[in-house]
C-alpha cells in the first residue's frame, strides 16, 4: 500500500512535469478556475477580518493600560490640599475601573457574538478548500490515464485486454473528477452569495460592541467635566517659567529658554507681560478675591443673616478675609434649614467656611447673596451657593 502510494505520487509528478514542458495535454476549466480565484480571495478577506478584530481588542486593552498609568500619574501631580485632587483621585480610583469593566464586557461580547460564529462559518470554507485540493488531484489522474490510453491506442500490437482495462480506468477517473468538479461549481457560488447575509449579524455585533464601549467610556469620563468648566485649557501652552532665567542664573548652563518663553516675576507670580495662570475649576461667580467683612453678620428679622460688605459678596480665595468675631452666627430657633446637595468639592479657607465633597448634604440656614450659611458634620459656616443644588 505504501509502495503503491509512492508510485502514484511519482506518476502524478511526472504528469504535471510533462504538462509544463508541453509534452502532455492538460484539461482546462475556465469556469472553475475563475470560481477558485474568487473563493480564495474571499476566504483570505474573512480570515483577515477576524484578525483585525483581534488586533482591535488587543489595542483597546493596551489603551486601558495606558489610561490606568496616565490616571495614576495625573493624581501624583496634586497634593491633597489642591482643588483638583478629588477629581484626579476619582479618575484614578473609579473612572479607569469603570472603563476597564466596559472593555471586558466588549471583549466577551466579541468572543461570543463574533469570533465563535465566524470560526464556525469558516468551517465551510475549510471543507471547500480541502475538496478543491482533491478535485485538482483527480484532474491530474484523469489526464494521466487519458495520456496513457492515448499512447497505448497508438501502438498496433497492443494487447486488447490491457487496452480495455486502461480504458475503463480512464473512464472511472473521468467520472470521479467530473462529479466533484460539478459539485464545486455549484457550491462555491452559493457560498460566496451566502456570505453577505451571514455578515449582517456579525457587522451589527461589531458595531454594537464598539458603540456600547465608547458610550460607557464617554459617560464615565463625563463625570469629570463639571470640574473643568472654568479651567483655561489654553493656559499650559503659554505658561510662564518660574525658575531663574539663564541670563540671571548663577550657573547659566547650556540650555536656554525656548524662544518667546514668558517669565514669571521674582516673587513667583507672572510678570505684567506674561500669561496669567489659570484659575481653579470653580464656577465663575466664585473666582475673584473677596472683600473683607466690615462687621459681624447680624441676624435679620425672620431668621436670616445679613452683614455689610465693603464690595459685594465674598468670593472663593485662600485667606479670603475674616469675620470680626469668628464663626457665622446661628439662625434663630424654629427651623432646621433646607437640605442642599454638593455639586463640586469645596475646601473652607478659614474657620468661617465649611468644607465638603460632591454628593455631601448640607443643611442651609441662610440663602442671602452668593454665599450661603449651612451646616455639615457639626460645623456651621459660609460656602459658595453655586457649588450646591437645593433639594
Amino acid at each position: 500500500s505504501f509502495l503503491k502510494k509512492v508510485n502514484t505520487n511519482l506518476a502524478r509528478a511526472k504528469q504535471m512535469a510533462m504538462v509544463k514542458i508541453g509534452q502532455s495535454d492538460a484539461t482546462v476549466d475556465p469556469q472553475f478556475n475563475q470560481l477558485e480565484g474568487q473563493f480564495k480571495e474571499q476566504y483570505s478577506k474573512m480570515k483577515k477580518l477576524g484578525k483585525y478584530v483581534q488586533n482591535y481588542q488587543a489595542a483597546v486593552k493596551d489603551l486601558g493600560h495606558a489610561q490606568k498609568g496616565m490616571a495614576q500619574m495625573i493624581m501624583e501631580q496634586y497634593d491633597t490640599s489642591d482643588s483638583m485632587y478629588h477629581a484626579a483621585t476619582q479618575l484614578n480610583e473609579n473612572i479607569t475601573g469603570q472603563i476597564e469593566s466596559s472593555r471586558i464586557k466588549m471583549e466577551q461580547q466579541y468572543n461570543e457574538n463574533f469570533h465563535v460564529p465566524l470560526t464556525q462559518y469558516l468551517g465551510q470554507y475549510k471543507i471547500i478548500e480541502e475538496r478543491i485540493v482533491e478535485r485538482n488531484t483527480r484532474l491530474v489522474d484523469m489526464d494521466r490515464y487519458n495520456a496513457d490510453l492515448k499512447v497505448l491506442m497508438s501502438k498496433p500490437d497492443t494487447d486488447p485486454t490491457r487496452l480495455q482495462i486502461l480504458k475503463e480506468k480512464a473512464e472511472y477517473k473521468s467520472r470521479e473528477y467530473n462529479s466533484l468538479n460539478e459539485e464545486l461549481i455549484r457550491d462555491i457560488p452559493a457560498l460566496l452569495r451566502d456570505r453577505s447575509r451571514f455578515f449582517d449579524g456579525l457587522f451589527a455585533n461589531v458595531v454594537q460592541g464598539k458603540a456600547v464601549y465608547m458610550m460607557e467610556t464617554a459617560r464615565a469620563m463625563g463625570l469629570l467635566t463639571p470640574n473643568f468648566q472654568n479651567v483655561d485649557k489654553s493656559a499650559p501652552a503659554n505658561w510662564a517659567f518660574i525658575v531663574t532665567p539663564p541670563s540671571k542664573s548663577a550657573y547659566p548652563g547650556n540650555i536656554e529658554f525656548p524662544e518667546g518663553t514668558k517669565i514669571a516675576s521674582q516673587s513667583g507670580a507672572p510678570s505684567s507681560n506674561s500669561f496669567s495662570q489659570p484659575q481653579t475649576n470653580m464656577p465663575a461667580a466664585m473666582q475673584s478675591p473677596p472683600s473683607s467683612f466690615n462687621s459681624q453678620p447680624q441676624m435679620q428679622p425672620g431668621g436670616g443673616m445679613m452683614g455689610s460688605y465693603s464690595s459685594g459678596q465674598p468670593q472663593v480665595q485662600p485667606n479670603a478675609g475674616s469675620f470680626s468675631s469668628g464663626q457665622p452666627q446661628a439662625q434663630p430657633s424654629g427651623g432646621q434649614g433646607r437640605p442642599a446637595k454638593a455639586l463640586y468639592p469645596f475646601s473652607g479657607q478659614d474657620n468661617t467656611e465649611i468644607s465638603f465633597n460632591p454628593g455631601d448634604i448640607i443643611m442651609v440656614s441662610n440663602q442671602t447673596g452668593e454665599w450661603w450659611v449651612g451646616e455639615i458634620n457639626g460645623r456651621r459656616g459660609y460656602f459658595p451657593s453655586n457649588y450646591v443644588q437645593l433639594l
